[in-house]
């Protein structure tokens, strides 16, 4: 009776060319089944497809002829044409991209920064390269709600809870901070033409003016009802002339005024009617020198014009483009593009004033 070996088997396989051939089909199953798992792995791993964005989104209705156009939401950075790398499609990514709760947003062409207070960072879109980049994930900030960017792409981000404005570079790197005692820095605005740095500071009711070497160099305000005076200022925009647009928050107003703080007007009054503020939250101005101001209490921004009348409101409650729930900051553009940081929905709209002439 002849004994087989396990190793006589083998020498006979690889020898048989029967053998070889069922090899070869068994390795070319094989690297078909590697194929497909990478497929699958590479759909499962990449961004989630969301449903396109509509191109017909316009205020007012027609017949009027249209002034503001929605262009997109931002999520994270997948929904600014971030490229996956391979690795990145099969594992993902080894950072957090998404917005959770955005309150302040500030934007120039081709960057947007946007602070959350819910992650405690800043995230800075680059609209270009398509890239993110996290300021603050040093421990540095611990609640952002407003950030500015200068010509040289330096960062200055409000940290009330810090009592300071924090500095970075252009690659999110921590410089300085501008250290407020017994203050609570809550908006910014940037005039560098004059070298000033404009805080907010909330519970002192009133703006501290800074040079950009971080000396303090006035104080703006104080509380009260009166004009020139504030009654929790919430947010500021300054315009191309240099004057200060400073949403008063709870006296329900804006205030204009000078470069140097001196009054010029206001405008506005509580109420539920177009025109009025109920929880106003975030100012800006556009190209044209007309006012918006984000509202938490309507779910909208409105627009007025320079002498503070009414012309037009955008957004209503709800998650849908268009929709807002809880707007807090906004930020207009170079190219006239409006960023609403929507708090509750996650994400940053992005709309279009349409200049008709």
């Amino acid at each position: 009776m002849l004994s087989t070996s396990p190793m006589d088997v083998f020498r006979y396989s690889v020898r048989s060319p029967d053998a070889r051939s069922g090899l070869h089909s068994v390795m070319r199953l094989a690297s078909y089944a590697l194929m497909l798992l990478a497929a699958c792995l590479l759909s499962a791993c990449g961004p989630a497809k969301r449903p396109a964005e509509p191109d017909n989104l316009f205020w007012p209705l027609p017949p009027d002829p249209p002034k503001i156009k929605y262009i997109q939401s931002i999520y994270s950075e997948d929904d600014i044409g971030r490229v996956y790398s391979f690795m990145e499609k099969l594992f993902g990514k080894d950072y957090h991209d998404s917005l959770v709760r955005p309150y302040g947003v500030f934007a120039r062409t081709g960057a947007m920064a946007v602070a959350d207070v819910t992650l405690r960072r800043v995230l800075l879109f680059d609209l270009t390269s398509k890239r993110l980049t996290i300021v603050g994930d040093d421990g540095t900030l611990r609640i952002p709600s407003a950030v500015v960017i200068d010509s040289s792409g330096r960062i200055y981000v409000a940290d009330g809870p810090g009592g300071k404005v924090a500095l970075y570079d252009a690659s999110g790197r921590y410089l300085t901070a501008f250290l407020m005692k017994d203050s609570r820095p809550i908006a910014l605005a940037l005039n560098e033409q004059a070298g000033k740095l404009y805080v907010i500071d909330g519970d002192g009711h009133r703006i501290l003016v800074f040079g950009l070497d971080g000396r303090r160099i006035a104080v703006i305000g104080k509380a009260g009802r009166g004009a020139g005076e504030f009654n929790f200022p919430i947010d500021i925009a300054i315009d191309r002339s240099g004057l200060l647009y400073v949403l008063d928050a709870r006296n329900f107003r804006v205030q204009i005024l000078e470069e140097d703080g001196s009054y010029l007007r206001s405008f506005g009054s509580a109420g539920d009617v177009p025109g009025s503020f109920a929880n106003p939250k975030g100012i800006a101005l556009d190209s044209k020198g007309h006012i918006y101001v984000t509202d938490a209490a309507y779910s909208n921004f409105q627009i007025f014009d320079s002498t503070g009348n009414i012309l037009l409101f955008v957004g209503s409650l709800g998650p849908r483009p268009g929709e807002l729930h809880l707007p807090a900051g906004i930020s207009i553009d170079e190219q006239d593009r409006i960023y609403v940081a929507d708090q509750l929905n996650g994400r940053v709209q992005i709309f279009q004033y349409l200049d008709s002439q």
